[in-house]
């Protein structure tokens, strides 16, 4: 399953007065007092060593009456070929040829494809696709993922399971980009290649810290992809999850699994919900 690790997408600046975001996991009163939610920032994939998954967090999960993530059916998401792959068009109508030999050289060390092999299998592969190859590489190799735990304990306990979009949506994110912004979405992880591996370490470390904050900071700095300059992959993803939220919050219990970096910031979730007047509490793990 190509998970999309492109969420953790930060600014290093905040408007003063914003909230100090020093925990994964928050409480959310709303506004009559009647009904309490959760919201919790995760790390999609991290190594199964440093997993860190207390009870604390089980139990807040299952006094929940739903669960509700970015998308609700992390272990078995809807992928068509279509959503994957060209139609009309090959990697050499992104590419230029010298970005092609960078790729082709990237493949045989780390895909162990030759160049016809490569172009067997993946010339028709639309960009994103490659840029999941390439996170994978900087992955460890026994990985854990909050999303799947959660969806496994809530389908255990029969809990509803909804999602904030859907896997098509997700993905329309990267074709939305211009074709010169989805090439260079594929050199600058190229080019970060060598550092990516320490990068990730970094980034594990610091979300183990709980803090939002750092963690936010953190991540703007370590990538120049078109992927951190677009409001599209945050803001304006978490100004739309916010009338859903409210809507499922309205007369029950939700606990909410989304990406930690969509929490933080001047327009994340925490600075979004408090402005609609709910109460939002840090609960430390």
């Amino acid at each position: 399953m190509f998970r999309l690790l492109f969420l953790f997408i930060v600014f290093s600046h905040y408007l003063v007065g914003q909230v100090t975001k020093n925990a994964l996991l928050w409480e959310v009163k709303s506004k009559d007092g009647k009904t309490t939610s959760y919201l919790y920032g995760t790390m999609h994939l991290m190594d199964s060593k440093l997993f860190y998954f207390p009870k604390k967090l089980e139990k807040i999960l299952l006094k929940s009456d739903e669960l509700c993530m970015e998308i609700s059916n992390v272990n078995d998401p809807d992928l068509s070929p279509d959503a994957l792959f060209l139609k009309n068009e090959t990697l050499t109508d992104y590419f230029s040829t010298a970005q092609m030999d960078s790729i082709y050289r990237w493949a045989e060390k780390s895909l162990l494809m030759n160049k016809e092999q490569f172009n067997t299998n993946l010339n028709k592969a639309k960009p994103f696709l490659l840029l999941q190859f390439l996170l994978q590489s900087s992955l460890p190799e026994n990985a854990k993922s909050y999303e799947k735990e959660f969806e496994n304990l809530a389908k255990l306990n029969k809990k509803v399971i909804e999602g904030l979009e859907s896997v098509t949506e997700q993905l329309e994110l990267f074709t939305s980009l211009t074709k010169k912004e989805q090439t260079e979405m594929v050199m600058s992880s190229l080019r970060d290649e060598a550092h990516a591996k320490s990068s990730f370490q970094e980034m594990q470390k610091i979300y183990l810290s709980q803090n939002l904050d750092d963690l936010y900071t953190f991540m703007k700095k370590e990538s120049d992809s078109p992927i951190n300059n677009s409001r599209a992959f945050l803001e304006d993803r978490n100004q739309k999850w916010i009338p859903q939220m409210e809507k499922m919050m309205d007369n029950k219990s939700v606990f909410f699994a989304v990406g930690a970096a969509h929490l933080a910031g001047p327009e994340g979730v925490i600075e979004l919900l408090i402005k609609k007047g709910y109460t939002l509490t840090p609960i430390k793990l």
